[in-house]
């Protein structure tokens, strides 16, 4: 989706010396959400028709007109992807035309016309690209000790059945040596993983400890998310389960979460702790056993209900020890029970953390399309702390397709919010931005800062065009549609393009997107041509040698790569050697956006002998082994066993260190046999 903006026309002039300082007021006019173009009146049949000149302008204008209006009738009855696609189009039909869009006044005001009208309404947020990949997405800790074992140091056996006559809880806490397993490990190699869960349950713990209660469920069911994902809301595990509570989309969406382009409701706490709460009660009536519902909860309902079936008793414990459940099910009870004897009496097991304050945000309805970076700088409040408390948010702005979002603010500032928020029309809160007056700014360089003329700035604002506002207010910057990127990604350049120059090598350079750079340069597609200049609005230039390291795992003989900031996926295709389709086939993507934190393949299925074969540094190789670690392997056992270096498996796999685990597959390109 691709919406162009033509260059504003900076102010001229500048204050004269004694401009007096005023204070600023909020503005009363809203501005009007987006009209019709207006339909050209048809001529009554009996007037004589008086003979004009062909006007190919007209006519091209009123084609953009009709395609216009049909993608505002599919706008209209919720149809938000027809009526990209014929936004699309009508802007289309002018780039494409071969006219002089720039230097014909008509054209240029149809353009202009067209952008504003549509920009606003259903593509501000996800047409620009402008999704928030700022989330710091991990794997949940569970993945990388749950199917270890541990030797059970006989102090916390001791210490463990002495806690246990004390302990209260609303659960069947039992020990046992895989429970005293676990116990053992997170004193002595795990202590980050409880340390996490005992600064993280201060803020979450009394919100879920009101939805357990509100379903009539046991409080201590609070620990199984603390084992499911540390109460770390962008925990995400290789196999797609997300959120604190580890939804697969399937499931979340069998419990109502929604899934969308706009939020992944299984990374907000609230909410996802509602659905997992329902889903736990059916659990349990279902098995009529918590441990039981616990290991349906991680392996699905009927993995577990097929154990009972093929063995014949319904007690996890016996299940666990026929390994009749999934192997990463097996230590999944133990691990809760460990966490859960810990965090009820951190102390006697040698903790001490203090917790972080309760999860207590404001909350007010936005019920227009609103930015959060606006939201931010109205409340003079990091952009962090507005995405910390909206975790489910996958673009910058509030959903566009519900008109009564719950939005969550920091503690204490609604009143705020609500009288700052009405200084901006509703149309105009998708890209309009607030900005504070700091000593000696003036209406002029504030102007000329944020590239917007004085006239608009005054006006938004109900200023006087030679007055200054007071240092320590806000100003309303009226940016137009597309503009506020601009300034937010840096510095202006014009690029001249080079020989073997791509768009996507470009976009990876100066730290943008291909979309951006398409609509900055007025470009429908990816041809470039050598000697012709780009506008770009990017930060540093990206010198060869300070590349991105491109590290990725191999996981049954399948490269897996994780996105870090900055990825294009263009620059992942290159890198790895394959083409930007088989990424997008191998990864079930629709378009070319990607997300820092979320991981690719690299190769699929019967692909990964391919993918492989295509690596220059494996051509030579002949065959293809794939080695499962056993415990006790180290990479020069391997390497030994398998006449290779250490060296080149550490090159085959993307491996950074020694470290492997048990259970890993290892690609080995045997070079003799």
């Amino acid at each position: 989706m691709v919406f162009l903006i033509l260059a504003v026309v900076l102010a001229l002039g500048s204050c004269s010396s004694g401009n007096k300082k005023v204070a600023v007021t909020p503005p009363v006019s809203n501005v009007p959400p987006p009209a019709q173009f207006p339909v050209a009146k048809t001529v009554p049949p009996n007037t004589p028709v008086k003979q004009v000149a062909p006007d190919p302008v007209g006519a091209l204008i009123a084609k953009v007109d009709a395609v216009y209006g049909e993608g505002m009738k599919e706008y209209h009855t919720g149809n938000l992807q027809q009526a990209k696609q014929d936004f699309d189009s009508a802007l289309s039909l002018l780039l494409e035309s071969g006219e002089d869009i720039q230097n014909n006044s008509r054209l240029s005001a149809e353009f202009n016309k067209l952008v504003e009208n549509t920009y606003g309404l259903e593509a501000s947020a996800s047409a620009n690209g402008d999704t928030l990949s700022q989330h710091d997405y991990e794997p949940p800790p569970i993945e990388s000790f749950a199917e270890l074992t541990f030797p059970v140091d006989p102090r916390v056996r001791q210490r463990a059945e002495q806690e246990l006559i004390s302990v209260r809880s609303d659960l069947p806490l039992v020990t046992n040596d895989y429970v005293l397993s676990f116990l053992t490990y997170f004193q002595n190699g795990g202590q980050g993983y409880i340390e996490n869960i005992l600064k993280r349950v201060g803020m979450y713990g009394p919100m879920i400890a009101g939805v357990l209660r509100k379903y009539g469920l046991p409080r201590d069911l609070i620990y199984l998310a603390a084992a499911e994902s540390g109460f770390n809301p962008h925990a995400v595990s290789k196999a797609g389960a997300t959120g604190i509570w580890q939804f697969m989309a399937s499931r979340a969406r069998e419990y109502g979460l929604v899934l969308d382009q706009y939020e992944d409701q299984r990374e907000d706490p609230i909410k996802s702790t509602d659905a997992a709460a329902r889903h736990l009660r059916d659990l349990y009536k279902e098995f009529g056993d918590w441990y039981l519902a616990m290991a349906a909860y991680d392996a699905g309902p009927l993995n577990v209900q097929r154990a009972i079936e093929r063995t014949g008793y319904a007690n996890y414990w016996k299940l666990r020890e026929l390994h009749a459940l999934p192997q990463e099910t097996q230590n999944y009870v133990p691990i809760f029970i460990a966490t859960a004897l810990i965090a009820k009496d951190p102390g006697a097991y040698g903790f001490e953390v203090p917790p972080d304050a309760p999860l207590d945000p404001d909350q007010v309805v936005v019920t227009v399309p609103t930015d959060l970076r606006l939201v931010a700088e109205l409340l003079d409040q990091p952009v962090k702390e507005l995405e910390r408390l909206n975790p489910s948010l996958l673009t910058w702005a509030t959903p566009l397709n519900q008109s009564a979002y719950v939005l969550n603010l920091p503690h204490g500032t609604k009143g705020l919010y609500e009288k700052r928020i009405a200084e901006v029309p509703p149309a105009k809160r998708i890209w309009w931005r607030a900005v504070k007056v700091e000593d000696g700014d003036t209406l002029a360089a504030i102007a000329q800062k944020y590239r917007v003329t004085r006239i608009a700035l005054a006006e938004a604002n109900h200023l006087d065009p030679g007055d200054d506002p007071e240092a320590g207010t806000y100003l309303i910057l009226p940016l137009p549609p597309g503009r506020e990127p601009l300034y937010r990604r840096g510095r202006y350049y014009r690029y001249r393009i080079r020989s073997g120059d791509t768009l996507g090598a470009i976009a990876h350079r100066f730290h943008v997107s291909v979309a951006s750079l398409r609509r900055w340069n007025h470009l429908r597609g990816s041809v470039i041509v050598a000697g012709r200049t780009l506008q770009v609005f990017g930060h540093a230039i990206e010198t060869p040698e300070r590349r991105t390291e491109y590290k990725a795992e191999v996981r049954n003989g399948v490269r897996i790569y994780r996105i870090q900031r900055g990825d294009t996926l263009g620059g992942v295709a290159s890198h790895f050697h394959v083409s930007v389709d088989d990424l997008c086939r191998w990864n079930h993507l629709n378009g070319h956006s990607i997300v820092a934190g979320r991981v690719l393949k690299i190769g699929g299925g019967s692909h990964a002998k391919e993918v492989a074969s295509n690596h220059p540094a494996r051509k030579n190789h002949r065959s293809i082994y794939h080695y499962r670690i056993r415990r006790g392997d180290t990479l020069t056992d391997i390497a030994n066993h398998f006449k290779v270096t250490v060296a080149q498996i550490r090159e085959w796999n993307h491996l950074y260190g020694s470290v492997i685990v048990p259970g890993q597959v290892l690609a080995l390109y045997r070079v003799s046999d």
